[in-house]
């Protein structure tokens, strides 16, 4: 009997071992491409969806990376094809289900911080936000606010989708039965992006805590309605949490239209979806999507197809909507930039340009300030990639929104996470962000405008001057320029959108604006974080946006302009310096003395990120690209005191006093460098 029981055993082990040892294990690697040949082969493989690769960045010009997900089946395929285009690589992720339970699914640590980590929450209404959520978690919280705040929050639909959920949004105002103004902010449109839901759930939460506290949304609160949809795509939301499979939790699409069948080895795999940031009125079908059922950036068969995009699209036509939305921020993740419209087409912005660079680089400015996260700014056709169908196009081109914001979240391009952001870092991406959305909640505020059209007028307007002339006279003392506007027109057709092409000259004109007022009002943690004080400056502008164009603005929203074919005269926004927005410094008289840091047991040793193994053909390797990272790591093992993060002395360049500003989670993450060792 006992006999038999063992046979059973090791059989039983047996099938299991070859049962995992058949299951695909995937990775990511990381490509460059250097020149355009290799930017051409990276794109061809991109749109070649029968070699089922999951693009999770894709280059849009020479220099930029290609992230790539890819099974071990398909490994060498994908090897061989990069070696014959000379196209370098590194794997940095090598096996991205065990990243995903490490990071995701692994039971937390006790710790003394553990409580005040997990609930962050500054209502009444309790949420555990360090760590991810279901969708009827965030509902439930959503609903617990209302009632605990019935004067302020009301939950309600805006559409089902095709599984029947409801789209549930959040109404967040005071006096919310008014008819007001709209702030519009949603997140989760792409389902693998987890990060974005629960930073958008921190704004719902920092609406209604700092409602009394803080002068910028008390204010703002009085004078508009902030409509919250903190998940835009529940059905695709909700499937990416049944399983840890890379196939399952990095799902981007949302599930219309899904068919899940045996492929040639046997495996279930599901095709089918549409990317709903692909599905809106604007440029839809052009670029930066497909028309393949199987490709992860699918357009959907027309425009407002998905029932999840055409809520959003018919929740703006409602009497209480229609022409009365002020700001629309839109949250996804990851590569840490700040974009404005639009990104159907490089060196292509709105004509309030100035206005979406001033108040943009002031939010992006404010995040830094935070914890010293860099961001990049722009449009996403220009840092990005090229992409028709968005929802942050449509808002400004179509719905008419004054300030429009597409946030990628943490991690850069230079983490090697993606998608699956560290717990840990829920926290200090929800509040970094938070207070780059506040500059910009702030603007909406300021323009303190009452009639609900006022933004719109007639589509078709007056001609518009573009040609210019310049002569110069120099003499000994000093230099003139002389600027000559030709008189040629264009005109346009009426049913285009509004798109400018800017121009320089050689002498621009020299405004005089007021200058840029930001409150810079930040509740840090909890009221017993006492030692933060927060003053309001006067920033002037800086000297690049008093500079103006040769062309004659025209109100918004207005037809297009056709490009321009000199594109050396288009202006690139990409390289200029940040505005400062806020300044922080502690108040010496309340610091507390550090307490002693936290110290490893003796013969434990620091976690240290595993290395990368490379696989390249010509050899190239990662290091000196994250020089930072490894010398910290490095330094950190030689004593008993260690840095948990490759940040610290970014964040402590960034902010000398972020140390103390944030000494929960520097404590924690940067001891050595912070110096809570000693």
């Amino acid at each position: 009997m006992h006999l038999l029981v063992k046979i059973l055993l090791i059989l039983g082990s047996t099938s299991v071992t070859a049962e995992l040892r058949e299951k695909p294990k995937f990775q990511v690697i990381r490509a460059v491409a250097e020149n355009l040949q290799q930017l051409n082969a990276l794109r061809d493989i991109h749109l070649n969806t029968q070699h089922e690769l999951d693009f999770w960045l894709t280059p849009s010009k020479v220099g930029h990376r290609a992230d790539i997900m890819v099974d071990d089946e398909k490994f060498e395929f994908l090897s061989d094809v990069l070696q014959r285009n000379n196209v370098s690589y590194n794997i940095i992720i090598d096996d991205v289900e065990k990243l995903i339970i490490d990071k995701e699914h692994k039971p937390k640590k006790l710790h003394l911080f553990g409580k005040r980590l997990n609930n962050e929450g500054g209502n009444r209404a309790r949420y555990g936000f360090g760590e991810y959520h279901s969708y009827a978690t965030i509902v439930d919280y959503m609903r617990d606010i209302e009632r605990k705040y019935p004067n302020r929050a009301r939950v309600f639909s805006i559409g089902k989708t095709v599984e029947g959920r409801d789209i549930y949004a959040i109404k967040i105002g005071q006096n919310i039965v008014q008819n007001k103004r709209i702030f519009w902010i949603d997140g989760g449109i792409h389902a693998r992006e987890w990060a974005a839901v629960h930073t958008v759930v921190w704004f719902i939460d920092r609406l209604i805590a700092d409602s009394e506290d803080d002068p910028i949304i008390r204010e703002a609160l009085s004078k508009m309605n902030f409509i919250v949809v903190p998940v835009a795509n529940p059905d695709g939301y909700e499937y990416t949490r049944s399983d840890v499979s890379p196939m399952v939790r990095l799902w981007r699409k949302n599930r219309a239209g899904v068919v899940c069948k045996k492929d040639r080895w046997f495996r279930d795999r599901c095709c089918g979806g549409v990317d709903l940031n692909r599905n809106f009125d604007w440029y839809f079908g052009e670029v930066g999507s497909s028309t393949d059922k199987c490709s992860e950036i699918y357009q959907g068969a027309f425009v407002f197809s998905e029932n999840e995009s055409r809520a959003i699209a018919n929740f703006f036509k409602t009497p209480e909507v229609k022409d009365k939305v002020d700001g629309f921020i839109t949250v996804h993740t990851y590569s840490q930039m700040w974009i404005h419209p639009y990104s159907h087409q490089r060196k292509t912005v709105p004509n309030d340009i100035r206005d979406l660079e001033r108040v943009g680089r002031a939010a992006v400015s404010a995040l830094e300030n935070t914890f010293g996260t860099k961001y990049r700014f722009g449009t996403g056709s220009d840092i990005l990639y090229p992409s028709s169908g968005g929802s942050d196009d449509w808002a400004k081109g179509k719905a008419g929104v004054k300030y429009v914001y597409l946030i990628e979240l943490r991690p850069g391009e230079d983490v090697w996470d993606g998608f699956i952001l560290d717990q840990h870092q829920l926290i200090p991406t929800a509040k970094e962000t938070w207070n780059g959305v506040k500059v910009v909640i702030k603007a909406v505020s300021d323009m303190q405008r009452t009639d609900p059209d006022s933004s719109f007028v007639s589509s078709m307007p007056p001609p518009i001057t573009t040609t210019t002339t310049s002569t110069t006279t120099t003499t000994t003392s000093t230099t003139t320029t002389t600027t000559t506007i030709a008189p040629t027109t264009q005109f346009v057709t009426p049913t285009e959108p509004n798109i400018l092409e800017f121009m320089f000259t050689n002498a621009p004109i020299a405004t005089t604006s007021p200058p840029i007022h930001l409150d810079a009002s930040y509740k840090l943690g909890k009221r017993r974080f006492k030692f933060v004080s927060i003053k309001t400056f006067m920033l002037a502008t800086p000297a690049w946006l008093l500079a103006t164009s040769t062309m004659a603005p025209t109100p918004p929203p207005s037809p297009l302009i056709a490009p321009s074919s000199s594109a050396n005269s288009l202006i690139d926004f990409v390289g200029r310096p940040p505005v400062a927005a806020f300044v922080r410094r502690p108040a010496s008289s309340t610091i507390k003395r550090l307490r002693p840091g936290f110290r490893r047991p003796s013969g434990s040793s620091p976690h240290v990120m595993p290395a990368f193994r490379s696989r390249t053909s010509s050899a190239v390797s990662l290091s000196s690209s994250v020089p930072q990272s490894t010398q910290l790591r490095t330094s950190s093992q030689s004593g008993r005191c260690a840095d948990r993060s490759a940040w610290c002395s970014a964040w402590l360049n960034s902010n000398r006093n972020v140390c103390q500003i944030s000494s929960i989670y520097m404590r924690r993450d940067c001891a050595r460098t912070c110096g809570f060792c000693r």
